[in-house]
């Protein structure tokens, strides 16, 4: 990204600019002096630091909008630049009419998304892991995620991560002690001290460590998967669970021929809910190609429900059979035959066992609230242990326990100083990273991606 290199003063609407609101904030953020805007304002006397001001904004004496205004100046701001908010009428032509007046005329740039942040962070305002915090807490889809997001950017994980950095410093001067000052503080002193400070370190770390647990689904923005068989009812049991025709019904096979997806919410919690491609043996490379991304989707989702129509049952079955499911229900049962078509499938795929069916004609509701159920006490025991939900986090973790277990086992047998310390500064490098203190420039661009335009 460009920004990443720039300086110059920046403007953006930190509010919605896709549908017309009462209020809408403009920041502008990296100017020198506030003088350079004062000609667009109708206040007499110098503006103070955070108070906010009545005012109009005018140009060539025509005025534009009322407005409130309210300047914080740097350091002491957000990102610790001189920043000007303004919050004006949020008619969306209003919004791209000052917006593009403070760019022609005032001499600022639109914003790229999470330029803001991203001064923040090279001003040290933020680390980069308060900066994933906010990333988390700004785009999470679920109460735990957006916890965490809040937790790491103000909050209990932060302090977790500071914390753990502390007792690592003073572990590291326990070393330094018995390097430099072993003649002052005597050897058995020296040793004591440095004992005790690993094992603190330790216990301290290894309570972090439980909370990285390997999973293949996303938390941040779970997914339920639908999958089955053309025709098993997939895009029916979707539009239902909507309540809206969002899929095409279709006997056809193969009418979905790539994943589609909706946001549903299931006790406070925002999943993405994925009608898939029907697995079957297909020549169109379009629907190879959603075939491919199905089940590519079992793999990676939250949970997954196999649908099975029993009276249209094709060798693919086999190949679904090999996945595991959250949930596999059987559908199309108001027709007649139905048990006698399902206990054959089931003697010959004895795995299926006695599998719940759906009858969304009839017994809709009890079926989502029975589904439902399910969905949310899958979310309650996955966030019951507090899992850290970051990629990044959750690989500097397991990266440092292995560090910290060669850093153990060195210490148990090394005598060579250049060798320990080497060790420790390699322990310390991986710290630095999880805690933010060292910002990746590779990561910088994907985390920064996330961020909407004037935050």
């Amino acid at each position: 990204m460009d920004f990443l290199y720039s300086d110059e003063p920046i403007i953006a609407c930190s509010t919605s600019n896709l549908a017309n609101a009462a209020i809408a904030v403009l920041r502008i953020s990296g100017f020198p002096d506030l003088n350079q805007f004062t000609k667009f304002f109708t206040l007499r006397g110098p503006i103070e630091p955070r108070k906010v001001y009545y005012t109009k904004i005018k140009h060539q004496d025509e005025i534009l909008d009322d407005i409130c205004l309210t300047y914080f100046q740097g350091p002491h701001s957000y990102n610790g630049e001189n920043i000007l908010e303004l919050s004006i009428h949020g008619n969306l032509l209003n919004t791209e009419r000052l917006l593009k007046l403070f760019c022609e005329v005032g001499g600022c740039r639109l914003a790229g998304p999470g330029e803001f942040t991203y001064r923040a962070l090279k001003n040290r305002k933020l680390t980069l892991s308060q900066v994933e915090g906010l990333d988390m807490f700004l785009n999470a889809s679920s109460g735990y995620a957006l916890d965490q997001g809040l937790s790491l950017l103000t909050g209990n994980l932060q302090e977790t991560y500071t914390e753990l950095y502390d007792l690592f410093l003073k572990h590291k001067s326990a070393l330094e002690l018995s390097i430099d000052f072993i003649d002052d503080v005597g050897e058995e002193t020296a040793k004591s001290y440095f004992d005790d400070s690993l094992k603190t370190f330790q216990t301290k770390f290894e309570a972090l460590h439980r909370r990285v647990l390997p999973m293949s689904h996303n938390l941040i923005s779970p997914e339920i998967v639908l999958v089955g068989l053309p025709n098993s009812g997939k895009s029916s049991l979707f539009n239902s669970l909507l309540r809206s025709d969002r899929a095409i019904v279709s006997s056809i096979a193969g009418t979905t021929r790539d994943y589609i997806s909706e946001m549903i919410s299931i006790h406070d919690v925002r999943y993405k809910l994925v009608d898939t491609a029907g697995i079957r043996e297909a020549s169109d490379v379009i629907e190879v190609e959603g075939i491919k991304r199905t089940q590519q989707k079992i793999k990676s989702a939250f949970f997954s429900i196999l649908l099975i129509n029993p009276f249209e049952v094709t060798d693919e079955i086999q190949e679904l059979l090999k996945s595991t499911y959250d949930s596999i229900f059987f559908t199309h049962a108001d027709l007649d035959g139905f048990k006698t078509v399902k206990d054959k499938l089931v003697s010959s795929y004895p795995i299926l066992g006695p599998m719940g069916a759906i009858d969304l004609l009839n017994n809709s509701a009890s079926f989502e609230a029975s589904l439902f159920e399910q969905v949310n006490n899958k979310y309650l025991q996955a966030t019951f242990n507090k899992p850290i939900l970051l990629d990044r986090h959750k690989h500097l973790i397991q990266e440092i326990h292995k560090q910290l277990q060669t850093y153990v086992n060195t210490v148990s047998y090394e005598t060579d100083v250049a060798i320990i310390s080497y060790e420790l500064n390699t322990l310390a490098s991986c710290l630095s990273e999880l805690l933010g203190i060292v910002s990746p420039d590779q990561i910088l661009n994907s985390i920064f991606s996330n961020f909407c335009i004037g935050k």
